[in-house]
């Protein structure tokens, strides 16, 4: 389950980007951010990021000395 995203985290993320944000569009974005994250958790969970390596690893395992 996605925690809810917090009111005063999505005022600093939007201040961030140079948006002045009303109580009520922070609220809003909130709950939009918290919506999507959890639609998104399941598919995301199943990513196989694990299964090989990132190329900025790999190449970092060719230059090793």
């Amino acid at each position: 389950m996605t925690k809810p995203i917090n009111l005063d985290l999505t005022v600093a993320l939007l201040g961030a980007q140079g948006v002045v944000s009303t109580p009520e569009s922070a609220e809003a974005t909130a709950r939009f951010a918290t919506l999507v994250l959890k639609n998104s958790a399941q598919a995301f969970a199943q990513l196989a990021f694990e299964d090989e390596p990132s190329g900025y690893t790999a190449a970092l395992r060719k230059n090793a000395p």
